[in-house]
């Protein structure tokens, strides 16, 4: 936690994942905002610098949490985390630890993930994109009858329309 004047200043790291969320903070105690409860990790976590790209804008950045036990170094490994989405707000808190005001620092989503099951420096490092990079992938879905039923299995609403679309009616006679 760094401090600024009377107030003190920290990161809260919130990872939407399929198991459940990832909430943790560079502060001691707990704290809670938005309806999630953070959990103070102080130094053991590390949020990196966002690496600037040629449009001016950041095109990611990196989380670490070190010296945790190897047992969740090895859930962590298992755990589906590409494509979730991770948010960092910078935290504003008094002097009694209470949190004042928290704004978005980084939005986007899970990348790659590095573990290091080392005994004497244990660490996960999650590296983040901008969920704005993902606006420019190409997304291979065209509306045909294959294409929903490997989205929703069972759906024939396209077979129906595959079936309009060739028929020759004559209106008004």
């Amino acid at each position: 936690m760094e401090t600024v004047g009377d107030k003190h200043i920290c990161l809260l790291v919130r990872g939407q994942f399929d198991s459940g969320d990832f909430a943790m903070f560079t502060g001691p105690g707990e704290v809670v905002y938005d309806g999630v409860t953070y959990v103070g990790a102080g130094e053991l976590l590390q949020v990196g610098d966002t690496a600037g790209d040629s449009t001016g804008g950041s095109s990611g950045l990196s989380i670490s949490l070190s010296g945790i036990d190897a047992a969740i170094i090895a859930l962590a490994e298992l755990e589906e985390f590409q494509r979730r989405r991770v948010t960092v707000y910078l935290g504003i808190f008094e002097d009694e630890g209470q949190l004042l005001e928290a704004d978005v620092f980084f939005d986007g989503l899970a990348d790659d993930m590095e573990s290091s099951d080392d005994p004497a420096n244990p660490e996960v490092v999650l590296s983040c994109e901008q969920r704005a990079l993902d606006l420019g992938r190409p997304r291979p879905f065209r509306y045909l009858p294959e294409d929903q039923k490997k989205r929703f299995p069972g759906d024939t609403f396209f077979d129906l329309v595959q079936a309009i679309q060739n028929r020759d009616d004559t209106w008004g006679k």
